[in-house]
This record gives C-alpha cells, structure tokens and sequence, in this order.
C-alpha cells in the first residue's frame, strides 16, 4: 500500500476516533432522542460537503495556490491550505456557538491536504461527507 493510500485511510479512521473521544469526554449517551430528517440528512450528508468544499477548495484554495508564494509548505500543509482551512473555520464559527467550533480547523485541514496533493475534489466532499456523518452520529447521541 503506497503512502497515498495510507494517509487516506488514517483520515478515514480519524472521524470515528475524534467522535468516540469526543464521547468519552463529554459523557456516553444515555438516550437517543433525536431523529434527523431526510432533509437533514441530505444537507448534512451530501449538499453541504459539496457546497463546502467547492468554495473553499476548488475556489479559494485552488485561487490561493496559484500565488507561487502560497505553495510553499510548514509542517507539510501548504500556505494557500492553511489559509483555506483557517478561513472555512471562521465561517463556521458565524452559525455554531460553541467553542468546539475551533475543532473543525483539523479535519478542515486535512480536507485541503488531499485536495492541494490530489488537485480532486472527490477527496475532501468525501471525507468531508465522512466527517460530517461521524459529527452528527456525535450529535444525536449527546
């Protein structure tokens, strides 16, 4: 397995990991109460990593990076990623109240990470999809 593929799995088994110590740090459910809609579904599922994704990825980022300056990496992530990412964050800091709303900067980042290697943008709608669904797992079982 090249390390393409080793890295996307260790993004795909992160969701999961970061919702179950999420749990674990604000207490195991006790009760189910809250059903999502078809609707919600659908929007928390399919058309907001699209949306997402689609401006901050193949807009802003794919924009940033064509600033030779922005290419250059820290730490491996490039500069038009981190900027991208820091940027999807503070817009999502507009509509959620809490705190753990800076949280979201890590998987953003790693969004931007397979979309500035793999210049696709099947990569981050699915992980992006893939985090999402995990988030709302979290949510109905608080």
């Amino acid at each position: 397995m090249n390390n393409n593929y080793k890295l996307l799995w260790g993004a795909i088994l992160l969701a999961p990991t970061l919702a179950l110590g999420f749990w674990l740090a604000i207490g195991l459910p006790t009760d189910v109460s809250y059903q999502p809609s078809t609707r919600t579904l659908l929007l928390v599922l399919l058309l907001v990593p699209l949306c997402e994704e689609i401006v901050f990825r193949g807009l802003l980022q794919n924009e940033l990076a064509s600033y030779e300056k922005l290419r250059s990496t820290v730490i491996g992530l490039s500069w038009d990623n981190l900027i991208s990412s820091t940027l999807f964050t503070l817009v999502h800091m507009l509509y959620f109240e809490s705190v753990w709303c800076l949280l979201i900067e890590f998987p953003a980042l790693i969004f931007g990470y397979f979309y500035s290697r793999h210049h696709r943008l099947v990569y981050p709608v699915l992980l992006h999809a893939w985090y999402n669904a995990n988030g709302l797992i979290a949510f109905i079982m608080m």
